[in-house]
């Protein structure tokens, strides 16, 4: 589409040009003044749309040359006695003195020309150096990954009360299994074993105690040695302040449990309990008093969600429905906790829809949220029911056997969620706070009044020690901002396209916590690792890398003589720039000397 463009106006500005030329009085040179116009107007659409040919490369005469990189097995250089040997990597060329250093290979082909071939052995490339090789023939040959953790993963910045979860995959060949142990603050706090000759995907987790930054161990032990120790910082920051209005439909256990934990967590919490018609008892927990008899829009502005039973939210007026809905559209949450299988009269009804579950009702079942799951004991004589799966719905909470229990459904900014799980305090009498915790922080998270945020940066994951580590920035308006990490200015660049979005580099002097901080914000963290850290997260993503570049690669054709490898290139934009100066300045000179 943007080609059509500009062919059309370059063509009517073409067009133009050529009318007022044939318009003019003097008539001199008039072939030559329309002859470099139209070269003019040439030279633009090259430079806007570059001129491309396929060049072909012959490979198979020599010229060839082997790449080492980390991972390499020596026993593979008995197959390349007679070819050059180059490496990036200091510590293999220290280690062999046939292997030729080089600091950079962009400026390593550039003067050595002649390599065609390059076999590159061991893990692979970065994607940088990748970029470099992208005009010659690459033929990888991968190495087998190390004992370790080939892939991790966990998030960084959390709140309060959130689960850390750690996930990854260990490898591990060797005859004896390994303990993998999550440790935080010199307390083991989850382990998994892995079994000998194997490798597994696990999963780790923890919810932590503290605030602020801190920093996790990874530790991998076989045979009471420790064989690895990897870091995992983590920064967990204070539970977001929520108001909270609880509708109860009657004083029960649930209930009194959620209050209570929620005040304990500091959230402000208001609750109206029906006693009798239009009857009702009040509580007020971290909040001030506020009249709760009627339900309108000035009590809901002071509140971010709304927890009721469904009977209770039946028996609203339709003037109080309204202001439930014309708050949940400008981003209140609303959380209906659904105590009868029918699905009441309010505005909510046709969101969602629940019937009976009609199974055998066991003694415990298996709940599974996101990055959690938990065994939740039934009490006896507890009604099943389940939500029927809908579009237009994000399932939150299932069981074991994929039944929805908890539902949301988006209504103007706001979000609706449903549950059928209405004894969650079973779980704190059976000294599982933590699971309890965790459900509802969940729940709480997915429906708070969200917080516009202008602007958010990510960094690229594992930053490593005098390596760049790229930053990208989003801003609503699309100016590029000022940020500092630790307190030195960043220079940033616009997308050409995503106006919203800037891209800029840093390459951390040291490791360990630093600062990021934009315009009119606090200050974030992000940790910086050593160049030890990791190596086999590190190993496992240049093999990736390298094979997907490899198999993405230009096309090779075989043939009798060996192979040809055809590129795409591009005329340089720089020929036309001269060629169009050139035209303009006959024009120039035409005018003045005639």
């Amino acid at each position: 589409m943007d080609k059509i463009y500009i062919i059309i106006t370059l063509a009517l500005l073409l067009g133009f040009i050529v009318f007022k030329e044939i318009g003019r009085k003097n008539k001199s040179n008039l072939i030559f003044r329309i002859a470099a116009s139209i070269l003019a107007i040439l030279s633009l659409f090259f430079i806007a749309l570059p001129i491309s040919y396929d060049r072909k490369v012959s490979t198979g005469n020599g010229n060839t040359a082997v790449l080492l990189t980390e991972g390499y097995s020596k026993d593979s250089l008995a197959a390349w006695k007679d070819v050059s040997l180059f490496s990036t990597d200091k510590e293999i060329t220290e280690k062999d003195k046939k292997v030729n250093y080089i600091p950079d290979i962009a400026y390593f082909l550039s003067s050595n020309p002649d390599f065609q071939t390059i076999h590159i052995l061991g893990y692979g490339l970065e994607p940088d150096e990748l970029k470099s090789l992208k005009t010659k023939n690459l033929i990888f040959h991968p190495s087998a990954l190390a004992d370790g953790i080939s892939s991790i993963s966990w998030r960084g910045k959390i709140r309060s009360g959130e689960q850390l979860l750690v996930q990854g995959r260990y490898n591990n060949t060797t005859e004896t299994g390994v303990k993998l142990i999550l440790q935080g603050l010199g307390t083991n706090l989850d382990s998994v074993i892995i079994g000998k000759e194997t490798w597994i995907d696990f999963e780790l987790k923890c919810i932590p105690k503290h605030l602020d930054k801190a920093i996790y161990s990874l530790i991998a032990i076989a045979d009471k040695d420790t064989i690895s120790r990897e870091e995992l910082p983590v920064l967990v920051k204070e539970r977001e302040s929520l108001r909270v209005l609880i509708l109860a439909s009657s004083p029960d256990f649930e209930n009194k449990f959620l209050k209570n934990w929620l005040s304990e967590q500091g959230y402000s919490v208001s609750v109206r309990t029906t006693i009798s018609t239009a009857k009702y008892s009040t509580e007020f927990l971290n909040s001030r008093k506020n009249d709760l008899n009627r339900i309108n829009t000035t009590l809901l502005n002071n509140f971010d969600i709304l927890i009721g039973d469904m009977s209770e939210l039946s028996r609203l007026s339709s003037t109080e429905n309204q202001a439930v809905q014309n708050q949940i559209n400008n981003g209140m949450g609303l959380i209906i906790k659904a105590d009868a299988s029918e699905p009441g009269n309010g505005f909510y009804r046709k969101a969602f829809s629940i019937r009976e579950n009609k199974k055998l009702i066991p003694k415990t079942i298996k709940l599974i949220w996101e990055d959690h799951s938990a065994i939740k004991t039934v009490l006896q004589g507890s009604n099943s029911i389940e939500i029927i799966a809908q579009s237009g719905t994000q399932s939150l909470v299932k069981n074991e056997s994929g039944d929805i229990l908890t539902n949301s459904k988006l209504s103007g900014k706001g979000r609706i969620i449903l549950t059928v799980i209405n004894d969650s305090y079973t779980w704190v009498l059976g000294n599982n706070v933590e699971d309890y915790s965790s459900f509802w922080s969940y729940i709480l998270e997915k429906a708070a009044r969200k917080k516009e945020n202008s602007k958010s940066f990510a960094i690229n994951s594992l930053p490593v020690i005098n390596k760049n580590s790229g930053i990208e920035f989003q801003s609503e308006n699309g100016t590029i901002p000022g940020i500092q990490i630790n307190e030195e200015g960043i220079a940033f660049k616009q997308h050409p396209v995503l106006r919203f979005q800037q891209t800029g580099s840093f390459w951390p002097a040291q490791s360990g916590w630093q600062s990021l901080q934009s315009e009119n914000t606090d200050i974030d963290w992000f940790y910086v690792f050593d160049e030890k850290s990791w190596k086999g997260v590190k190993a496992s993503e240049k093999l990736k890398n390298t094979q997907i570049s490899i198999e993405r690669s230009e096309e090779n054709i075989t043939t009798k003589n060996g192979a040809i490898q055809v590129y795409e290139d591009t005329i340089p934009p720089i020929w036309f720039y001269i060629l169009f100066l050139l035209c303009c300045t006959y024009l120039w000179l035409e005018v003045k000397l005639s």
